[in-house]
């Protein structure tokens, strides 16, 4: 038969079997049920296509006639509505993650401020908070770059210019400061002496003139060199200006215990996150994390989202407690000495200049007593022993 409906609207395959199915398909005609591509597959079963909306009235007459219907491939809109209702609920996450994505994508997540001192910096970020650039905000609600550089330029003192740059979720504050030009030092008449023992390594003489060399022993007072330049008798004093590298000496004495009580990480960690907006802040996950170690140590990261080119911070933030717990830890005496060479190694170089350099260390004594390792430790350093002496009148 020849289908007189639509089909577009939703087509089934459709077998019948048992006997009197040619009468069974005239009862279906009188209904108004209408088959397509009707075949017979054996002597008492035919393969049909019909509409969906004529399955119903199908199943009614099959029934009183104890046949057996198998729906078998469905087309049309149909087979779509229904694929569309099992995944309407994931078509509305994508939905609703893109347009959270791009609202996200349109708040301000980061703002720095780069070149400007600490004061500087402040003032910048105070000004920024009241004209509403801070984490949070809307883009949409702020002013173009252009008028932000214009008016904070203006508006904060002690920049001369202030860049800003607006990247991806971030705006960039570059700060150029006012620098008042510093008087040039006045420099008296001096010499430069030593201000401890040593023999002398590398000489730098920038004004003056250099009375030892290198390989000189000299002694703490001893002059370096002479302010005093020109013919004898005919001499001007200036500022002596220059560096001594010398080799110098240090001795101290060191201790290290050969147990340590200490707290460490056991290994253990919890994960806790928070939505944050603003003030307002709540744990939706591991709530309960802080209270499951008597000791820990926090680490709270601020997770974020990466889009190609830019990088949107997310409002949720990963609180990480990492479980510590006391331990003891016990050193062998080579240890002990090993750290204690370390130790007493640091403690010279807080005390030395930043040009100086330890060349050599060596244990003088090493002796135990009470869990501790005490030793005596003598240090080779070169460093810079020049001390400003004035030119008195008559020198």
């Amino acid at each position: 038969m020849i289908m007189s409906k639509k089909t577009w609207l939703g087509t089934v395959v459709t077998t019948v079997e048992g006997e009197g199915v040619e009468s069974f398909i005239n009862a279906c005609t009188s209904q108004n049920i209408q088959f397509m591509n009707v075949e017979r597959t054996s002597m008492t079963s035919v393969r049909a296509v019909i509409l969906i909306e004529d399955v119903r009235k199908l199943r009614k007459i099959a029934r009183k006639r104890g046949l057996v219907i198998r729906f078998l491939e469905r087309d049309g809109m149909y087979v779509i509505k229904e694929r569309s209702k099992k995944r309407f609920g994931f078509i509305i996450g994508i939905v609703a993650f893109c347009v959270a994505l791009g609202l996200l994508s349109q708040l301000v997540w980061k703002v720095d401020i780069e070149g400007a001192s600490p004061l500087v910096e402040q003032d910048v970020r105070e000004w920024a908070a009241q004209e509403g650039l801070r984490i949070g905000q809307p883009q949409w609600r702020l002013a173009p770059e252009a008028d932000i550089q214009q008016r904070v330029t203006e508006e904060v003192p002690g920049a001369t210019w202030i860049g800003v740059e607006k990247i991806g979720t971030k705006y960039q504050f570059r700060v150029v400061e006012q620098h008042l030009a510093e008087e040039q030092e006045q420099l008296t008449p001096r010499h430069l002496i030593a201000n401890k023992n040593g023999v002398i390594q590398q000489m730098y003489v920038e004004n003056g003139r250099a009375v030892v060399k290198s390989n000189d022993v000299v002694q703490k007072g001893e002059l370096l060199v002479s302010g005093l330049i020109g013919r004898e008798g005919e001499e001007t004093a200036i500022a002596a200006k220059g560096e001594v590298m010398a080799e110098t000496w240090y001795q101290g004495t060191v201790e290290a215990p050969l147990q340590l009580n200490g707290i460490a990480s056991t290994g253990e960690t919890k994960n806790q996150y928070t939505f944050t907006w603003n003030d307002y802040s709540f744990v939706f996950w591991n709530k309960d994390a802080e209270g499951e170690y008597e000791e820990f140590h926090t680490e709270t990261d601020q997770l974020t989202l990466p889009l190609g080119f830019v990088t949107v911070p997310l409002p949720i933030e990963k609180t990480t407690y990492e479980q510590r717990d006391t331990m003891t830890i016990e050193y062998s005496e080579e240890e002990a000495i090993e750290h204690a060479v370390s130790i007493g190694k640091n403690h010279l170089e807080q005390q030395l200049d930043n040009d100086a350099k330890i060349i050599a260390e060596n244990i003088l004594q090493t002796q135990t007593d009470n869990g501790k390792v005490k030793l005596s430790i003598h240090y080779q350093v070169v460093e810079n022993i020049v001390q400003v002496a004035p030119i008195q009148q008559g020198d």
